[in-house]
């Protein structure tokens, strides 16, 4: 069995004694996870849960927390505070320590995930050709039949051959496209190749995630994922 995350484990790398001093702890009942005295050394936690030994807190509860947030056009997902146009610099305080599953480029907005879930944000990567992503999309020149299949049929970009996507045309010059890959600016870049531009870029699904009624800079904290 992997005890990486059993509590001996994690005591020895938090106050830096040995394993066999962990194990020591535990059995004699100076150890709490979560307030309630826990003996077994080789029980599995996670990394969020509160542990304290003979009642001082050593590492401190983490309160998970999932937020959907319409990012505004113009803001970068950028985890660097000290960009001027960061998303950060319009999330509240509590939302300071989030991160975004998967991006937005600067001139894009629509739905973006927010978690401090660090588990959760690696499965859900590991997972992102399974997860669909849909746009609303709107163009200077009105939709041409090679730009359609473009999307629909498999296309290079660079040197590589993007996943037919599934593409609904709106109007003239708008349309909604599924896609199940995360390539840098696909839409735009497919657009510009079949000799047109977007207009405007918006997420409104990621995944099970609807972007519903939030409005551009408006978030909506949930349960989980």
């Amino acid at each position: 069995m992997d005890f990486r995350f059993g509590i001996s484990y994690q005591i020895t790398k938090i106050i830096q004694c040995s394993h066999k001093e962990a194990i020591s702890l535990c059995r004699n009942g100076s150890v709490r996870i979560d307030k309630k005295i826990e003996c077994n050394p080789r029980k599995i936690i996670g990394k969020t849960e509160e542990i304290s030994l003979n009642e001082t807190v050593i590492r401190p509860k983490i309160d998970l927390k999932y937020v959907l947030f319409h990012k505004p056009n113009h803001y970068e997902c950028t985890g660097n505070r000290a960009i001027e146009n960061s998303i950060y610099k319009i999330l509240p305080t509590e939302f300071q320590d989030l991160f975004s599953l998967g991006r937005l480029d600067t001139n894009s907005e629509g739905l973006l995930l927010l978690t401090n879930d660090g588990t959760l944000y690696r499965e859900m990567m590991n997972q992102e050709m399974d997860l669909e992503k849909e746009y609303l999309v709107h163009t200077h020149l009105p939709i041409s039949k090679s730009l359609e299949e473009s999307f629909t049929k498999p296309f290079l970009l660079g040197q590589r051959l993007t996943l037919p996507a599934q593409f609904f045309q709106l109007g003239n010059c708008s349309f909604r496209v599924i896609l199940k890959e995360g390539i840098n600016r696909q839409i735009r870049r497919i657009c510009a190749k079949n000799e047109n531009q977007v207009k405007q870029l918006i997420r409104i699904r990621f995944g099970k995630h609807q972007i519903g009624e939030l409005k551009s800079g408006e978030w909506k904290e949930i349960s989980g994922f």
